[in-house]
């Protein structure tokens, strides 16, 4: 009696367990049931005899900004150490002049702060394929939790994207939750957070400038915990915009005007004066003797280096179908909003979102079904399969009973 008892929680131990496995498994497999697949094109270098300067408009003046950290939420069930509060006064007092906590999946607003900008950071898949979502007043919980290919990252940055936002992919480079392959194709995106506490991504910045899509630099601590002084103050966001509120810093923004620095010291060393066109000629000064000035172009190559100067200049050739900027001043990196080609009325079309394919959405939709009822099918069994061993046991208990 005592071996069939043991049989017993042997077998509903597998059997709770595989039942659980496959309610998962469906739950997760409907998800994908919403997926679209789109004509995939690779996005084409950007071209044209004028050139885009961001920094156009730029005077020297900037805000200092952190868009990404996380504070307290969900009943604390998330990974965030202090309240909203304690996160904006210490920035604050760094000398910040925007702190936008991001927390997953909820909008905190700073009603004490006058150009305030909402934030959230969106996903809740493995892989880390999440995003920042700027100037959004309502959370998007649209994911696959799953594996992601092109067709579903695309899928949902499509459903992000809105007019009055701004989309940044999130640390790419953390457990490479987007590649430089993915940005090849993806669009519907505004920056790469390129500068992060847990990676930076520079070579993904360069793979989708390299593609001719605009991604602008984005440069956050990702913060968790203040209390811990090795996770703040190291990345931040320089917004160039002479109209200090809101409406000026978004606008800045999706131009470009703005840079990216990732600073070890946590205090900040240099900063961009100016970066100035004159005719195919850029002019970059900063304010501080840099130990290097580098301008990079397609592919991330280095096409000009100068070392300890404040000024340094290029002439944009044929073959440069963008270059960027990073100025090297002891353990702090400045980097710039790249010049671009462009045809002298739009940057590019990369940034529409691709069509539909709307046969192999159909096609693929009827397998995630088929799938899914498979897995329907295999959860009845095996809750049929727990009914008859429960009546064998009973039955061959009841029997030794008897004798």
């Amino acid at each position: 009696m005592f071996t069939s008892k043991i049989q017993k929680l042997s077998l509903s131990f597998l059997n709770v367990l595989a039942t659980i496995i496959l309610s998962i498994t469906l739950i997760i497999s409907l998800q994908y049931y919403h997926t679209e697949i789109f004509n995939k094109e690779i996005n084409q270098s950007f071209s044209g005899d004028h050139l885009y300067n961001p920094y156009e408009d730029y005077d020297g003046s900037s805000l200092k900004a952190n868009f990404h950290a996380h504070s307290v939420v969900w009943m604390n069930i998330t990974n965030g150490a202090q309240q909203p509060e304690e996160i904006y006064e210490h920035y604050y007092k760094k000398g910040y002049d925007i702190i936008s906590l991001s927390n997953y999946h909820k909008i905190t607003i700073d009603k004490s702060a006058d150009y305030y900008i909402p934030a959230y950071e969106h996903g809740y898949n493995f892989k880390k394929s999440h995003q920042l979502v700027i100037n959004s007043n309502k959370e998007n919980f649209f994911d696959f939790s799953g594996y992601q290919s092109f067709h579903n990252k695309q899928l949902v940055l499509k459903k992000l994207k809105t007019n009055d936002n701004l989309v940044a992919l999130a640390h790419p480079n953390f457990m490479a939750g987007y590649t430089k392959e993915d940005v090849k194709y993806l669009r519907g995106y505004d920056f790469i957070e390129v500068y992060n506490n847990y990676r930076t991504s520079a070579g993904v910045w360069d793979a989708a400038l390299s593609s001719g899509y605009p991604a602008w630099i984005l440069a956050d601590d990702d913060v968790h915990d203040i209390s811990n002084p090795d996770l703040c103050f190291n990345n931040w966001t320089r917004i160039g915009t002479e109209e200090k509120t809101k409406t000026g810093v978004l606008s800045a923004l999706k131009r470009g005007c703005h840079y990216g620095v990732k600073n070890a010291t946590h205090n900040e060393i240099n900063f961009l004066d100016s970066c100035k066109l004159q005719g195919h000629e850029i002019k970059a000064y900063f304010r501080s003797k840099a130990d290097s000035i580098l301008f990079i172009s397609d592919n991330g190559k280095v096409v000009n280096r100068i070392n300890g100067q404040k000024f340094a200049s290029y002439s944009v050739l044929p073959e440069n179908s963008y270059v960027r900027i990073e100025a090297h001043t002891g353990e702090e990196t400045i980097a710039l909003n790249p010049v671009i080609r462009y045809n002298g009325i739009f940057l590019t079309k990369n940034a529409e979102i691709p069509d539909v394919n709307i046969l192999m959405t159909i096609l693929y939709r009827t397998l995630v079904l088929f799938t899914s009822t498979l897995f329907l099918f295999l959860l009845i069994l095996l809750h049929r399969k727990n009914k008859l061993i429960d009546r064998v046991f009973r039955s061959n208990l009841i029997s030794k009973i008897r004798i």
